[in-house]
């Protein structure tokens, strides 16, 4: 079974009666917009009714926020769902990922049939996705998968090289999937993303989700866009209907109008991250550069999140991420108290 982060539920029964420090889960710092909050408490009372299948009102929102055509949006519970049925739409023979990255990936990818080879991303160049993976790019590759951040490195890949293998995917008659799920943290978000670029190319997708920057993880709200309306109604009919529920709906529309939001997340993520990444950097450990809210290390030390587990913290254990190992450990970024607080324990340990 796949592990991820925020196991809330399994700390829980381990410890009974004992609130953790969270620095499994990449969520906001801020936490959950407060407009956000009191939607979803005026949502309760339509509980009762369907939730539109079609998500109209969001679909139309989001196309307004970031200049789409609503029929090139299709909403989903998650960003996980939408990687699941693009590889049942898709139905790709053979595809590229790296290593390291998300394992929903390759979990959507395998579960459809498909055979998924790997680029493996390097320590000494940072875990940046490099030009290196361009050759791999050719007859044979029906689909590439790349995070924009990365997970759990938390790179952005150069928006040139981006291009490049959006050249070579076309080139190659292959989709390319991109998952911009950590954008909202980078203060260049709307120069860097691909959406922008989504007219010139007819076999580019691009994941986004509310989860991350809105701190939305147990209502589930992901989102992508295809040039390509047929493949958005594709989407749309290889799954349940109702896939998004009514309280999601509603809360998505409350974050699109939450102005001054982004910008606050964006500045104390950079402060935040820059802290954190020096602390750990002066406990001897070695820091991935990165520009998301969330800093992968490395550390001697194959039991951190173990250890930290009896001081109510807990840490992601990147050890079953394809490419990294024992020693390998992602933190999310938080307040200065709470980052503080994990680096007191973590030089106790």
């Amino acid at each position: 079974m796949l592990t991820h982060g925020g196991d809330l539920d399994g700390y829980a029964r381990r410890y009974p009666g004992r609130e953790p420090l969270d620095f499994s889960a990449n969520l906001n710092p801020l936490g959950m917009p407060q407009a956000v909050r009191a939607a979803l408490h005026e949502a309760v009372e339509g509980c009762a009714r369907y939730p539109d299948p079609l998500c109209r009102d969001l679909r139309e929102a989001l196309a307004g926020h970031w200049r789409l055509d609503p029929a090139q949006i299709f909403c989903a519970n998650g960003a996980a769902e939408a990687f699941d049925r693009l590889a049942a739409v898709l139905k790709p023979r053979t595809a590229l990922l790296v290593a390291p990255a998300f394992s929903e990936y390759e979990r959507a990818l395998t579960a459809a049939g498909c055979a998924c080879r790997f680029h493996t991303l390097r320590r000494e160049e940072g875990f940046a996705l490099t030009g290196r993976i361009l050759p791999e790019i050719g007859a044979g590759i029906d689909a590439v998968f790349l995070g924009s951040p990365n997970n759990p490195t938390a790179q952005a890949v150069d928006l040139r090289l981006l291009e490049a293998v959006a050249e070579r995917c076309a080139a190659a008659g292959a989709w390319l999937i991109v998952d911009e799920c950590f954008g909202g943290f980078l203060a260049d978000d709307r120069e860097r993303s691909l959406l922008r670029r989504l007219s010139q190319y007819d076999r580019l997708v691009v994941v986004r989700a509310f989860t991350k920057r809105y701190a939305l993880a147990g209502v589930r709200l992901g989102w992508c866009v295809a040039q390509d309306p047929a493949l958005i109604e594709a989407l749309c009919a290889a799954g349940q209907p109702w896939n998004v529920s009514y309280l999601a709906q509603r809360a998505g529309l409350a974050a699109l109008g939450c102005e001054g939001f982004e910008a606050e997340t964006v500045r104390l993520v950079a402060r935040e991250r820059a802290f954190l990444s020096d602390g750990l950097r002066r406990l001897g450990l070695w820091v991935c550069p990165g520009q998301a809210n969330f800093v992968l290390f490395q550390s001697k030390s194959p039991d951190l999140s173990e250890r930290l587990l009896p001081r109510s913290i807990l840490l992601r254990d990147c050890s079953d991420f394809r490419g990294l190992g024992p020693g390998w450990y992602r933190a999310a970024v938080r307040s200065r108290a709470e980052n503080e607080r994990l680096l007191q324990a973590l030089g106790e340990v």
